[in-house]
């Protein structure tokens, strides 16, 4: 089931971080899926990258070709012109026949998996310096309560209204044009004083304000995935209310169930104290 596996973890820290921000932009005008194949999936992904598939391609490639992950890397794409990121715009309903990939959409009993994947722990990964430094910022209930309002007891009116609020208060750049780095990640208190972030600091800014609410930290996880709809990678943050797992997303002001995929490929989550690598 985890083909491979073994090589990812080895391989994972040495992969250059590849989550690109703009890929997470839904504010713009409404786009239609470009036409897409499961052969091209790679080819597209590493053609973004200058002929080097993102580290989350050649991850979820070595799980399905039980390919070293290094031997994916090394091997690129040759011979193709970069493309430009994925298009902004409002994110599509799940679109299965459309696009013409096959992809788990079927409910997964399992309490302890979401978004139709299964989890292996793993031990080190090249983003846990970024992860280190901003998964434990402190913002207070004073503080939650001047942005968001009082939160009522209700724990998913609470997942509700601060989903809402930061999706409508960051307003989404990408690291590049924020920073001028390609993979940045600032944490909440800056992008909350920014009012400008991309899809990992916005995720990172709902964790920290609903931690100011009383959700436990061990209850909510950043999941880094690949968009199947845009071809891109995105990062959502996973919350367990109990006993299951709900999405928050900067695609919509919805609080989603995790059971299903969303046309979301989770690839590697982080918890309070553990990493994850996910499977099908």
């Amino acid at each position: 089931m985890f083909a491979a596996q073994a090589h990812a973890e080895e391989f994972i820290a040495d992969l250059a971080p590849a989550i690109s921000g703009t890929s997470c932009d839904f504010t713009g005008p409404a786009a239609a899926p470009p036409a897409f194949d499961l052969a091209s999936a790679s080819s597209k992904s590493s053609a973004i990258l200058g002929g080097q598939p993102s580290a989350l391609e050649a991850m979820r490639l070595a799980q399905e070709s039980e390919q070293p992950v290094e031997a994916l890397v090394a091997a690129g794409t040759p011979g193709e012109e970069a493309l430009s990121p994925a298009l902004g715009g409002t994110r599509p309903e799940p679109m299965t026949c459309r696009l013409g990939i096959a992809r788990p959409q079927a409910v997964d009993t399992d309490p302890e998996n979401f978004l139709a994947s299964k989890r292996l722990r793993i031990g080190r990964t090249s983003f846990d310096a970024q992860w280190r430094r901003v998964s434990n910022e402190h913002i207070s209930t004073g503080r939650l309560e001047r942005l968001v309002g009082e939160t009522s007891g209700d724990s998913m009116a609470t997942l509700s209204s601060v989903n809402r609020w930061v999706n409508q208060a960051i307003a989404y750049t990408d690291d590049q044009a924020l920073f001028g780095k390609r993979d940045y990640w600032a944490g909440a208190r800056r992008t909350l004083s920014l009012g400008r972030g991309d899809c990992e600091d916005i995720a990172l800014t709902k964790m920290e304000l609903l931690a100011a609410a009383g959700v436990p930290r061990e209850d909510m996880i950043l999941t880094i995935a690949r968009d199947l709809v845009r071809n891109a990678d995105h990062a959502v943050l996973i919350v367990r209310q109990d006993g299951r797992y709900y999405m928050l997303d900067n695609a919509s002001d919805e609080v989603f169930d995790a059971t299903g995929s969303h046309d979301y490929r989770p690839v590697l989550s982080f918890g309070s104290n553990q990493a994850w690598l996910h499977g099908y």
